[in-house]
């Protein structure tokens, strides 16, 4: 995996929890926090879709916008 692959790895999965930590913190109040996951989660939940049924298993393995 490349650098840059590296780092929209690691900001990928960083994001996914910026809504829950922010509606912890109270910054955001929990219906904004609960939208914020859902989108976040909808969006993942599309891309692991696509990964999983769409690209071929070496090119899945590559894929820099997946979960650990």
């Amino acid at each position: 995996m490349s650098p840059a692959e590296r780092v929209v790895y690691v900001a990928y999965n960083v994001i996914w929890w910026v809504p829950v930590v922010l509606t912890v913190a109270g910054v955001l109040s929990f219906r904004a926090g609960s939208i914020g996951f859902l989108a976040v989660s909808g969006v993942r939940a599309a891309l692991n879709a696509y990964r999983v049924n769409v690209l071929p298993a070496a090119a899945a393995q590559r894929f820099p916008l997946r979960s650990p």
